[in-house]
């Protein structure tokens, strides 16, 4: 997802999302799971003279420890079940490394992909405008419209078309830890004003982080400014920047880069915050020594599950603290943007779309039940296993009315990089709010 809606993020998704020269074929292989996932939708083919068929599946599930993979096998072996002219070669790469390599296949034909892993709504707009993926519209039944959620396709249409069906969606929440707080004599915060004050109080604890933000990850960056922004600005404001339909010249989006900067001037994220990545500031969390992290709700499964946590049963989820007189409490920051796309150069495209369509069914719903995400599917789901986090943050996401997505999946390449560096450079002391807009609207007002 970011894992990656970047990590995240992926998401996205996340968990954006990940390879080595364009000449170097990724590792893996034929999936060989253990486990089946059962979803609503048919996909099963009259095998009897049907030819056989090998999908190349690619995905940046790398890590076998990964919950994600271990959905997408469990998928997968039911597909092949169900479909035994067809088989999965599944192939994957770490997120980093599988976005330069899609970047490189798709300058081509992408000859050896049939089916992929992407983000939606800006990400996807490059590979639609040249001509590179298959719409569905033939491939999407009655049946299953009725089983995707309304809403949850904005990310995937363009042009009157629809590209792709909805997985998983992410909610931004900032994580709590209570027991810190309260030795710091602090309120969890709800609103900036008391997230200034917290700040104030748990820098007096020794060894404590206030608000750790792993900063060196431009996209964790991004988050911290983007929840500022959305305080400032509004969901509706923004989402039409990010459209295309609006400049960058809400007076909001410098406001909230002053604050970015007020908060690191306090202490808030640390001595040296670019120098955290992403990792390290989850493990530092979790680990006890930050009292603050704003991440995506699949952050909320590895809080109660990991064995390294020493924060199990002491942290509190809230939304982005609201800003006094600006923004609505409903905006929040997250929605459906990752999903599985199929490349229109496939041998074998009937194929190709009802795989894709079955796998994006089938993660949204393992998504869902493993704590990871929230399913853009009406597929009936079994949530009895779900951490009291999640479920904490499932009331969040029904309080929500308007979502933003993370910038970085929702603009172009090039200006979602402008963005990210941007935001970076208010993590220092030499951050210029000015010239941060300046750069903004010198990628976004053309």
């Amino acid at each position: 997802m970011k894992l990656t809606f970047k990590t995240m993020t992926a998401i996205l998704m996340a968990a954006t999302m990940v390879l080595g020269s364009a000449g170097c074929a990724p590792k893996g292989g034929e999936t060989t799971p253990t486990a089946k996932t059962e979803t609503k939708t048919e996909t099963k083919t009259d095998t009897a003279s049907a030819e056989k068929v090998t999908l190349n599946v690619w995905h940046q599930w790398a890590n076998d420890t990964n919950e994600l993979k271990a959905i997408y096998d469990a998928a997968v072996t039911g597909y092949m079940e169900e479909n035994p002219n067809v088989t999965i070669n599944s192939q994957t790469l770490d997120t980093a490394a599988y976005k330069t390599k899609i970047s490189t296949e798709f300058a081509g034909k992408a000859s050896g992909i049939d089916v992929f892993y992407y983000w939606g709504a800006g990400t996807a707009q490059k590979l639609v405008d040249a001509d590179k993926l298959l719409p569905l519209d033939e491939y999407i039944t009655e049946e299953v419209k009725a089983n995707v959620r309304p809403g949850t396709t904005n990310a995937f249409e363009f042009g009157g078309n629809t590209y792709s069906l909805p997985t998983f969606s992410w909610y931004m929440a900032l994580y709590c830890n209570e027991e810190l707080f309260d030795k710091a004599g602090a309120t969890v915060p709800t609103t900036y004003a008391e997230l200034l004050t917290a700040v104030e109080k748990l820098s007096t604890l020794e060894g404590i982080t206030p608000f750790v933000g792993g900063a060196k990850d431009g996209w964790n960056a991004g988050f911290i400014y983007e929840a500022l922004a959305l305080r400032e600005v509004g969901a509706e404001n923004i989402n039409k920047m990010l459209k295309g339909e609006a400049n960058f010249d809400d007076p909001g989006y410098k406001v909230a880069a002053e604050k970015l900067m007020e908060l690191y001037k306090v202490g808030a994220f640390g001595k040296n915050p670019l120098e955290t990545p992403h990792p390290d500031a989850d493990a530092a969390f979790i680990g006890g020594t930050a009292a603050m992290r704003l991440m995506g709700s699949w952050y909320a499964n590895g809080i109660e599950t990991d064995p390294a946590s020493m924060v199990k049963g002491k942290v509190k989820v809230v939304k982005i603290p609201v800003i006094e007189g600006k923004g609505n409490e409903t905006d929040f920051a997250g929605g459906f943007i990752e999903s599985f796309w199929v490349n229109k150069n496939t041998n074998h495209v009937e194929e190709a779309a009802k795989f894709a369509i079955y796998i994006n069914e089938a993660m949204g719903k393992g998504a869902h039940e493993t704590g990871t995400g929230f399913t853009g599917w009406t597929t009936p789901v079994d949530d009895s296993n779900l951490s009291p986090l999640f479920v904490e943050i499932s009331k969040l996401v029904n309080e929500g009315e308007a979502a933003v997505l993370a910038w970085d999946t929702a603009l172009d390449a090039n200006t979602a990089s402008i963005h990210l560096e941007q935001v970076q450079s208010l993590f220092t002391a030499s951050g210029d709010p000015e010239a941060f807009v300046q750069a903004h609207k010198d990628a976004i007002n053309k």
